[in-house]
């Protein structure tokens, strides 16, 4: 079977109507998944934006070794693979990370989707609107991404718009191949905020404070109540702007007739905070205070159509991104090496729900600092019916019913000690299987 990967950078699973959003339109994604699978118990395993990519390709959890780094050439990717049975295997993308990570090199074309107008702009020709801290590393990335789209006149100038476009024209090119493989990876919905203005008005249409579409990663007492709403305002737009185009993607596969014989999987690679838990951003930068991922962070949407005349309407599964190696390689039938991942099929075609048993999701620790072991990164941990936050240093273990407490306000850890020392010690042993060292692991203790 072929398939197509659809990755949406920054698109949190509560922002869709489908998962029960009542504050952002997303038509062309909830019809989609009408008749998709819907998997409610979908989490990130190595976080952020680049870690997710490696889980993905490599089948591996890859969060206990290292962080921010390209694929390790002694990794399997399931892209070669499918190269090597005869696949012809495109990349669309405009998330530049995994053009430095050397992504592209794991496939038989790439069209990366970038700036390509030069019009002079310069950092010292844009204004920066606020106080340079309050926005993310000082501005840097602000400016960064207006110079990269300063020359925006039309809606199909934005970025998510020419990729989507772009892999409806490989698709033209290349469907009536025999065996066939598409990724599409759009970075659109990641700060910065500012999509055409109609988008925007459909949330906000008498804001007249300060512009806050590329916010710090920190606290939100630096911002009022109505630039709060307006940054969550501007999240809805992008989300409204990249559904209209990823729907433009999803049409053009049905009208393309290829529902029958491809499996479309889409997904994002993590959420983010806009004002819960009084944080606003996807992690902190500040060495001593490292946040935990909450269901606001961890928990992805996870839609996939396969042509299975069993496939369920929705799966409880416990699943995450470095299933994806496996599962593509199932469905092509195409022999895989062993993975931390674990294939999707049987739940696809209605014979199982069931995956992992634990998903554990985090940074890696040198991301924030290697020798600051009181201060290594919160680790999230999914069970079928609860989420853990184990802490190293004094911080006390947090515990969720997910069921019962969906928003995570009622900590139970305390009232159930015997739940929190087994998963540290699940966690431990998992650390262990993973080769994480032992100063690593105990930490968590």
């Amino acid at each position: 079977m072929n398939t197509i990967v659809i990755c949406l950078d920054t698109l949190r699973k509560d922002a869709l109507g489908c998962y029960g959003s009542d504050w952002v339109m997303s038509p062309c994604i909830d019809y989609y998944a009408k008749r998709a699978v819907r998997f409610d118990s979908a989490y990130i395993g190595s976080f952020p934006t680049l870690p997710m990519r490696n889980d993905s390709f490599t089948g591996a959890i890859n969060w206990p070794h290292y962080g921010w780094e390209k694929p390790k050439a002694d990794q399997p990717k399931f892209s070669e693979i499918l190269k090597e049975a005869g696949y012809f295997t495109g990349l669309v993308v405009d998330t530049e990370h995994m053009i430095g990570a050397g992504f592209p090199d794991h496939f038989n074309e790439c069209h990366f989707i970038k700036k390509d107008v030069d019009d002079g702009i310069k950092p010292e020709d844009i204004v920066v609107p606020v106080p340079r801290e309050h926005y993310r590393s000082n501005s840097w990335g602000f400016l960064s991404d207006r110079m990269a789209t300063s020359h925006y006149r039309h809606e199909e100038d934005w970025f998510v718009a020419r990729t989507m476009m772009r892999a409806c024209q490989w698709l033209e090119d290349n469907s009536a191949r025999d065996k066939w493989f598409l990724w599409v990876d759009t970075f659109e919905i990641h700060e910065d905020w500012r999509a055409p203005q109609y988008y925007t008005d459909l949330y906000a249409k008498n804001y007249t404070g300060p512009d806050y579409t590329y916010p710090s990663y920190g606290y939100t007492d630096i911002y009022t109540p109505e630039a709060l709403q307006h940054i969550r305002d501007c999240y809805a737009a992008e989300v409204t702007l990249t559904d209209r185009w990823v729907g433009h993607l999803l049409r053009q596969i049905e009208l393309m007739g290829l529902f029958e014989n491809t499996c479309v999987i889409l997904l994002s690679d993590h959420g983010m905070y806009i004002g819960e838990r009084n944080r606003c951003g996807k992690h902190t930068l500040i060495d001593s205070d490292p946040w935990p991922m909450y269901e606001e962070i961890s928990a992805l949407p996870l839609l996939i159509w396969t042509p299975s005349e069993n496939a369920p309407k929705i799966s409880n599964a416990l699943c995450q991104p470095a299933d994806i190696f496996p599962t593509v390689l199932d469905l092509a039938g195409v022999s895989s090496p062993p993975t931390d991942g674990k294939s999707w099929k049987s739940v696809l075609n209605g014979e199982s729900d069931t995956c992992h048993e634990t998903i554990y999701s985090t940074r890696f620790h040198e991301i924030i600092e290697p020798t600051d072991r009181e201060n290594y990164p919160p680790v999230t941990i999914a069970t079928p019916t609860h989420t853990a936050i184990l802490y190293t240093g004094s911080k006390e273990a947090e515990l969720y019913d997910r069921k019962t407490d969906p928003n995570q306000t009622r900590n139970i850890a305390k009232a159930n000690p015997e739940v929190i020392k087994k998963l540290q010690a699940e966690l431990i042993a998992f650390l262990n299987a993973h080769n994480a060292g032992e100063d690593y692991a105990q930490a968590y203790l």
